[in-house]
């Protein structure tokens, strides 16, 4: 197994389909109305344009900010030397798979600020004493692969 090697590659969050699908909705609604009207009364109402569209873009926006934050900050790469998660990582010979019972909450991985919905936390120590919390889609093969790269440390 090479350094450079990926052992375990998790990447949330659907960017495409939580902008795609609302901004297609967005757009059928906004000419279904401006269209409408321009049947109706051979002229758009430019006024509402301007307030409707940026607004209903902004809402519909909403879902694929969330998957690209979740895309961003829960990325997970485990490779023979390190786990890289988000913005964080750290050397696999410094992890353990017994988190410490302190009295200090355990950092969570990533640089998110709680678990997001639809992923399981894992919790992992450091040889130092540290408490670390991984947000995770599947649980299982994430740490099955963690366990195989810290025995070959």
């Amino acid at each position: 197994m090479s350094d450079t090697e990926i052992v375990y590659k998790e990447r949330p969050g659907k960017p495409k389909l939580w902008l795609g699908v609302p901004w297609t909705l967005c757009a059928v609604l906004l000419i279904w109305s401006f269209g409408d009207a321009w049947l109706q009364d051979h002229e758009l109402p430019l006024d509402a344009m301007l307030v409707l569209t940026p607004l209903f873009f902004g809402i519909a926006s909403i879902p694929g900010l969330v998957s690209l934050s979740k895309r961003r900050y829960n990325a997970i790469t485990l490779t023979s030397r390190t786990l890289r998660v988000g913005r964080h990582t750290l050397p696999v010979a410094d992890i353990t798979l017994n988190p410490p019972a302190t009295s200090r909450g355990p950092r969570l991985l990533g640089g998110g600020y709680d678990v997001p919905v639809g992923m399981q936390a894992v919790e992992l120590g450091g040889r130092g004493g540290e408490h670390y919390v991984v947000a995770v889609m599947n649980p299982q093969p994430f740490l099955a692969a963690l366990t195989q790269v810290i025995a070959k440390a």
